[in-house]
């Protein structure tokens, strides 16, 4: 970002009256580094014209999302915005579109400091509406915090394969091998594909958390004499206690080796809260009530309830809704092929309103979390039998996708696959193993309909709820759900 202090530092070689070009990323208008030069702009009514390409790739070869923005330091009352889109992906036709799009007029000095969501008309008017008598998020809420940090993932984070009596059956990227924990230390692990609406996808790994809670209800890391009571966990450290040691240039050659570089949010995964994936195409928020699942780094952004504040459940219900991932969205840096950045800065200012009596809206959310969770359950049950059927890992065949996404798939596409696979897969050639899958996908898909009907109801029932609350008027529902009919 050495472009704001370059932007800067123009600025001040310039005379009065003088003008500026720059290529800057768009992001400049939401993100929060960018708070104090949006204020100078705003103060010093200093922006001309912003052209934002949004998501369009104008320089190929490089991932980039890039507005031109001209200033003028003898001060303008109004800026000119263009969005431009290209066409189909066509690089070009973003630029030849350019005159082609007609400006929009922002009065400058109202803008201020915050993120600059230039819209006009009914979505401005739509905007208006949903942010009257609300609370941002983070005032509603205890903290946002972001996921854990170890610096060696592939000695912490390693494959759930089941259990063998008493003992968790791993697979280890930093070992190469399978091998036995004892449970103690290793909790589920959710990293951002793993956050679906309402509730978490199977998790397929799990965390090796060194740390425990003291007397003081503090987490402190495990000492090496409580790891000899754990002899499976300890060995496994120890075979990896040279990496450990060595990270970020021997920072953790001393006591305490076993434990992350990063030891912040430790106290907030074993508490009930919700799951935000940091990188989505709409809001996506997921509920842990028992606090059973551990965020993965900056992948998932983790909320803790206030003990006062609303319930999981009606939080879950709003932040799911079409309304608040619309406003989102406005909100939101945009990346590409349609995906919104979704951390912490720009969930925090999301408009939260309560409804006086929370009683259906909290109904719901516990409703969609059943629904979702029991979804997700017997997906997990169906890819399970396959995995043991076909004798391997599904990640490890190629087209994995493809099965994992079984009941969006005929048995013969699933079959395709797996015969793709026919050297490292067995018996999935025999008429026997065609028929069992076939009553096991076709069983598999009669109980994902009902709970999937279930699951569209009372998501409409939620919207509808979310709409009253916020007093849109038909046409602004109309609007909201306008863009998801296209989308």
């Amino acid at each position: 970002d050495v472009y704001v202090p370059f932007i800067e530092r123009s600025l001040a070689l310039l005379r009065r009256g003088g003008r500026l070009g720059f290529i800057v990323p768009n992001k400049l208008l939401k993100l929060d580094y960018g708070k104090r030069l949006r204020e100078r702009f705003a103060g010093e009514r200093l922006v001309e014209e912003l052209i934002d390409f949004g998501d369009a790739q104008v320089f190929e070869g490089a991932t980039n999302y890039t507005c031109i923005l001209v200033l003028d330091t003898g001060g303008q009352e109004e800026l000119a915005y263009r969005r431009v889109r290209g066409d189909a992906g066509d690089v070009r036709s973003a630029l030849v579109n350019v005159p082609a799009v007609e400006a929009q007029r922002f009065s400058i000095g109202g803008l201020g400091a915050g993120p600059w969501v230039l819209t006009t008309g009914d979505e401005a008017r739509l905007l208006r509406t949903a942010a009257e008598g609300v609370t941002r998020l983070d005032e509603v809420t205890e903290q946002i915090f972001q996921g854990l940090i170890t610096s060696a993932d592939p000695i912490y984070i390693v494959e759930d394969r089941g259990r063998r009596g008493a003992r968790q059956v791993v697979y280890s990227r930093a070992s190469g091998t399978e091998g036995e924990l004892e449970p103690d230390l290793l909790h589920p692990l959710a990293s951002g594909g793993d956050v679906d609406r309402h509730a978490f996808l199977p998790l397929p790994d799990l965390l090796l958390f060194p740390y425990q809670r003291g007397e003081d209800g503090a987490m402190r890391l495990v000492t090496e004499d409580e790891l000899a009571e754990l002899p499976l966990t300890r060995a496994y450290l120890r075979e990896h206690e040279d990496a450990l040691r060595g990270r970020e240039g021997g920072k953790m050659d001393r006591a305490g080796w076993h434990g992350y570089v990063y030891p912040k949010s430790l106290g907030a995964h074993d508490r009930p809260k919700l799951g935000v994936a940091a990188t989505v195409k709409r809001l996506e928020i997921a509920a842990d009530p028992a606090g059973a699942v551990y965020f993965h780094n900056v992948r998932v952004n983790g909320i803790l309830l206030e003990e006062e504040g609303p319930t999981i459940w009606t939080l879950l219900a709003l932040l799911n809704s079409r309304l608040l991932d619309y406003v989102f969205r406005r909100g939101a840096a945009e990346h590409q092929n349609g995906h919104f950045a979704a951390n912490k800065q720009f969930i925090v200012p999301l408009t939260i309103k309560l409804p006086a009596d929370p009683a259906e809206l909290d109904r719901l959310g516990e409703r969609l979390n059943d629904r979702a969770a029991r979804i997700a359950a017997e997906r997990r049950g169906f890819l399970d039998w396959l995995a043991g059927a076909v004798g391997g890992r599904l990640g490890d065949l190629s087209g994995s996708t493809v099965l994992r996404a079984y009941d969006e798939h005929t048995v013969a596409e699933l079959l395709a696959v797996l015969h793709r696979n026919a050297s490292r897969t067995r018996a999935t050639g025999s008429r026997a193993f065609h028929e069992e899958l076939d009553r096991e996908h076709g069983e598999s898909l009669d109980r994902l309909a009902p709970l999937r009907a279930d699951l569209v109801r009372d998501e409409r029932n939620a919207d509808e709820l979310v709409y009253d609350l916020y007093g849109l008027d038909a046409g602004q529902r109309e609007l909201v759900e306008s863009e998801y009919e296209l989308r």
